[in-house]
């Protein structure tokens, strides 16, 4: 189980376009002698749930991801946010391909009155994220952070207008949550960010309920 601490923002839709945002960033990285890595990939992501929505009444949320064709299953528990900062438990497991295995996660995670392979019958796909994501891991004074730009967008079925995905992420791999903050003011000073206190799939959940076959 890794825990996930992370800031996440929004920034807006028309802003420039992705690698200005990105130079902006880089800019004011090397600005303030934040020693750094770049990388970016493509994720294509699979949230899962069944009809009776039984994992979101867990506050439970269940992904596959793909990404150069790797694949990874993954499921965050009852976490809490406050104001833009995100806190869950996360599992995530390796597959051979994309089809979800809800036996590898440890059992210790569901509650006692869940039957984990007739749930996993029961789940279907429910909404899909794909996004492009630019990350920096950065190294500030004790803390490792991996800033992530992520554009993309959300989306169910052909009936529901998809959701763009325009949002910086900013996590703690280690070190200090107050690192988290330092370098989220630094990043203002370069973008145009507002507090995120929806997670992609909370937005997702958002589009399966405007569904016209529920």
């Amino acid at each position: 189980m890794t825990p996930e601490i992370e800031l996440k923002y929004l920034i807006p839709a028309n802003h420039v376009d992705k690698d200005l945002a990105v130079e902006k960033i880089t800019v004011m990285l090397k600005a303030n002698d934040i020693s750094f890595t770049l990388n970016n990939k493509q994720l294509n992501n699979d949230y899962f749930d069944n009809k009776d929505l039984a994992l979101r009444k867990m506050d439970m949320g269940l992904r596959t991801r793909e990404v150069d064709q790797k694949f990874e299953q993954t499921i965050k528990t009852a976490g809490k946010v406050v104001g833009c900062l995100h806190q869950r438990p996360e599992y995530n497991v390796q597959l051979e391909d994309n089809t979800l295995d809800l036996s590898l996660f440890p059992e210790h995670i569901w509650p006692e009155d869940v039957d984990v392979k007739t749930l996993q019958k029961s789940l279907q796909v429910i909404f899909t994220t794909n996004f492009y994501r630019q990350t920096w891991l950065i190294t500030q004074k004790n803390s490792v952070i991996e800033l992530a730009l992520d554009r993309g967008e959300i989306f169910t079925s052909s009936n529901v207008e998809t959701i763009a995905i325009n949002e910086l992420e900013i996590e703690l791999v280690s070190g200090d949550e107050q690192a988290l903050f330092t370098l989220a003011k630094q990043l203002m000073t370069v973008l145009q960010m507002k507090p995120g206190k929806l997670s992609k799939a909370a937005q997702g959940y958002s589009l399966y309920y405007q569904r016209d076959d529920l």
